[in-house]
């Protein structure tokens, strides 16, 4: 059975066919709620009540996006909203996302603790980034969508993404670029 069919089998109220399509989504779901809001427990929340809106609202779905879209859109919006919500500090980090699954068989254990500590910081400082500049950044960078999905997603005309993801990239840079462990040892020794 292909997606299309389980999408109107689900707007007709079949739960086994929504349920199918829920499952198929539900990993995605949880990896960008948590990339946004940094809490396991959270994320594995607000991937239920993503579902549930979805579930509820299936009929309004008007396929003009693809459903991954649509379920990211929810998705996206619950995260910010729980942002805005609980008024989380952005520097509050508690969980690690790494950028890498996995370690290269030549890495020796100082290069994988290099890349581990460099993958903290620089999620430290996504992080920090101002909500909006933050999900572009992880949905294009981490999560690898497209500018036309993220720009279904987000609600945003594609001119738009495109500028807050030039100017997340941008004060990211800076950001890392001014931190200590990134300074040259000439630079260091000047601070």
């Amino acid at each position: 059975m292909g997606q299309e069919e389980l999408l109107e089998r689900a707007k007709a109220g079949e739960v086994e066919a929504f349920e199918i399509l829920a499952s198929e989504h539900q990993k995605y779901i949880y990896n960008v709620i948590l990339r946004i809001i940094f809490d396991k427990e959270e994320a594995l929340d607000l991937t239920q009540e993503t579902l549930l809106k979805a579930y509820l609202n299936i009929k309004k779905f008007k396929g003009n996006s693809s459903f991954r879209t649509w379920l990211y859109r929810i998705a996206v919006n619950s995260a910010m909203d729980y942002l805005r919500k609980r008024n989380v500090e952005r520097n509050n980090f508690r969980e690690i996302v790494e950028f890498e699954n996995g370690v290269k068989d030549f890495e020796t254990p100082e290069e994988v603790v290099d890349k581990k500590l460099t993958a903290e910081i620089v999620m430290k400082e996504i992080n920090k980034l101002p909500i909006d500049y933050k999900v572009v950044l992880i949905l294009r960078d981490i999560e690898g969508l497209n500018y036309e999905e993220i720009s279904k997603i987000m609600n945003l005309n594609l001119g738009t993404v495109k500028s807050r993801l030039w100017r997340a990239r941008n004060l990211l840079k800076e950001r890392i670029k001014s931190l200590p462990e990134f300074l040259s040892l000439d630079e260091r020794r000047q601070v």
